[in-house]
């Protein structure tokens, strides 16, 4: 198909024609026109016009929806201006003739003067014939077409006029375009042909050019299609009364959504946990072959770490693109859309970014990478700057060790509401509210843009294919693999150099002198292993504080004591760049708990209410600090991994780095206006 949203990205593959030749096939971005009003027209016609710097197709294969023939012809027609050759793909044969619509693939041929081919792309049918029209048109000049309609006698004039000062070679379609579009660039080489365009884009030429191309795609389907066997109402509309209902639509959606939910935070929870047991078994059989040191250090702790922080995001990634395939390829996709976009259009937002962004609850990647489906490039750069504010699973372990250390003992309000339940409700809520800020200020700023009218397809509802639902999972986990993971891995190596180096953890005979005398004085078994893994975590708490991490998390201490956090937690700042939950993890080492530690974990718990401020004598860790951080955590960009994701979804280092910034800015006046407003509130 060609309408917004099927294809939302420049795709390639091979194909051999029936005569033995491989060939490479660019599927461009769905769009209705090639006028490049949009990212994706402007692709469309940069590619087919050879505009982007590779060379011009040697043949066109127009995809049209048999069952919607009048909104496709309009960019039919415009591709065959362009003069290349064209073959039409009458696609979805079998949808139209189940609607009582009989369309002469001949006839159609006929008007529009180039090949037809009746097609069910799903099934594969009329693949063969499609492969042979296209073997019969490449190379051959007279299987080039141009305009099929004629404008009035003044307009038709100032063509040729335009024509002859551009140099003649311009085709039909390119000349139609470069008058017409708003994105054509002046042309420095012809003052009189600027002028000329200026004059004609005054006197409303382009708006009778549309008119012109709309009544051939009239004529052209009054010839071709017989609608008189048409059904009075199909499934489609049928099935529509139910789920476009402003109610029963609603609560349809409401359930469709959970199921989504689930479908990502719950259903790849096993697929998570084999790619982390794999992992851990992959670590520990490592650390039995490699001898302890440095090596070890950088094979298990950095590369392995860092293929796990890709890995680890696949199963989330792919749940998600396989349920988002199936409610786009089923035709829902369209609905939910339709009915999310007065609620999104309150900030500014089309429809369509509801759905990434309820996805990045539970992973702000597959959402980042699901808000391709969004058409305009403002819309869909804020739906991405604004996904990682939802509080997504990876922050959980945060606000779980928080709340069960600080807010544990808290008497339920009035003996039944949670106190930590509640504060980690409001985290969510927080992430929300600061989402619709950020894009009300982008909308209106940074990426301003009008807010388009609602203007989609509602395809007729049908059976997903589960063979191109495979293919697009094997696609996607291809390019997040191969193309995110390798930023992934660098920077994962890269933050275990700075907490690794310099090597100044308990000197080498001092830890095996006080090995051996545990070993010495306290009998094998528990207490003994107890005793030489706080030893263990002795050494590595020494090593973390003593690295460049360690170094950095002392020398940011100014900046974030007023936000009432310490060297500690800013190590672990740090260090959870490379995911938020190792905030947890890096905790139990620089407190000697254990690199082990996890947000259940007592000791961890106990390591951080015992700490004292020496100048004080009173608790660093209080509840305004650790509300105060998991604030920080809402806010902050803290997670490579996205970074990533985003520097790849918007081919650009400005939009990550503006994430970084800005983020992390917000971050530390939430955190800043949370603790310093309770410290004068009393709550210190």
């Amino acid at each position: 198909g060609n309408y917004p949203g099927v294809t939302v990205e420049r795709l390639e593959a091979t194909m051999r024609t029936a005569s033995g030749e491989t060939l490479t096939v660019v599927d461009v971005p769905g769009c209705y026109s090639l006028t490049a009003r949009s990212a994706e027209e402007e692709v469309a016609h940069g590619v087919l016009s050879g505009a982007l710097g590779d060379a011009r197709p040697g043949v066109i294969v127009a995809v049209v929806d048999a069952s919607n023939l009048a909104r496709n012809l309009y960019l039919t027609l415009q591709m065959i201006e362009l003069g290349a050759p064209v073959v039409v793909a009458l696609n979805m044969i079998d949808t139209a003739e189940s609607l009582g619509l009989a369309v002469d693939a001949a006839k159609l041929a006929r008007e529009l003067g180039v090949p037809v081919v009746s097609v069910v792309g799903h099934r594969g049918t009329g693949i063969d014939e499609l492969r042979r029209a296209i073997d019969a048109v490449r190379g051959d000049p007279g299987a080039r077409r141009g305009r099929t309609f004629a404008l009035a006698p003044d307009d038709e004039a100032a063509l040729g006029e335009a024509r002859t000062l551009l140099g003649g070679s311009l085709s039909d379609g390119e000349l139609l375009w470069w008058l017409t579009s708003p994105a054509a660039p002046e042309d420095s080489s012809s003052v009189a042909a600027s002028a000329l365009r200026d004059r004609l884009v005054a006197d409303g030429f382009g708006r009778r050019v549309i008119v012109a191309r709309y009544a051939e795609c009239d004529r052209i389907h009054a010839i071709a299609v017989d609608a008189r066997g048409r059904v009075g109402q199909s499934v489609t509309d049928r099935v529509d009364r139910v789920l476009m209902h402003p109610v029963w639509g609603g609560l349809v959606f409401v359930a469709m959504m959970a199921l989504v939910f689930q479908a990502v935070f719950r259903g790849a929870e096993p697929m998570i946990q084999a790619v982390e047991w794999a992992i851990d078994a992959t670590g520990a059989a490592l650390r039995s072959v490699l001898p302890p040191g440095l090596v070890e250090d950088l094979v298990v702790s950095g590369v392995l770490a860092g293929v796990g922080n890709i890995l680890v995001f696949l199963p989330q990634i792919l749940m998600l693109e396989a349920v988002m395939a199936i409610l786009e390829d089923s035709g829902y996709m369209a609905r939910a859309a339709y009915l999310m976009d007065r609620f999104m259009g309150r900030v500014g937002l089309p429809g369509k970014a509801f759905i990434p962004l309820m996805s990045s609850f539970a992973c702000a990647i597959p959402g980042i990478m699901a808000a391709r489906t969004v058409e305009g490039r403002n819309d869909r750069l804020v739906t991405i700057l604004i996904a990682p504010f939802m509080s997504c699973s990876a922050r959980l372990p945060v606000y779980t060790l928080v709340v069960a250390a600080v807010f544990s003992s808290t008497p339920p309000i009035g003996g039944v509401v949670s106190v930590g339940g509640l504060v980690m409700t409001s985290m969510y809520l927080i992430g929300i509210a600061a989402a619709v800020l950020v894009a009300f200020v982008l909308k209106r700023t940074l990426l301003k843009s009008p807010r388009a009218a609602l203007v989609l397809e509602l395809p007729a509802y049908r059976q997903p294919s589960a063979a191109a639902l495979g293919r697009r999972l094997v696609r996607r986990a291809r390019a997040f693999t191969f193309q995110t993971g390798s930023v992934i891995l660098a920077l994962s190596i890269l933050l275990w150099a700075l907490l690794a180096f310099p090597r100044q953890g308990l000197p080498a005979a001092e830890l095996e002198r006080r090995t051996a005398q545990i070993e010495r004085v306290t009998a094998p078994g528990p207490e003994r292993t107890a005793r030489i893994a706080a030893l263990s975590a002795e050494d590595a708490a020494r090593q973390l504080e003593r690295s460049v991490g360690g170094h950095i998390g002392h020398a940011i201490e100014p900046l974030i004591r007023p936000l009432g956090f310490d060297w500690r937690i800013g190590i672990g700042l740090v260090a959870s760049f490379a995911a938020r939950e190792v905030l947890v993890s890096t905790l139990g080492q620089v407190y000697a708990v254990g690199s082990d530690a996890d947000e259940s974990s007592v000791g961890l718990r106990q390591a951080l209410l015992r700490d004292r401020d020496p100048r004080t004598g009173r608790p660093r860790f209080t509840p305004l600090v650790g509300l105060s951080l998991m604030v920080f955590f809402v806010l902050a960009c803290q997670c490579l991994s996205t970074v990533a994701v985003v520097r790849r979804e918007t081919n650009s280092l400005r939009w990550p780095l503006f994430m970084i910034v800005s983020m992390n800015v917000l971050a530390w006046l939430g955190s800043f206006v949370v603790f310093q407003g309770g410290q004068v509130l009393g709550m210190g």
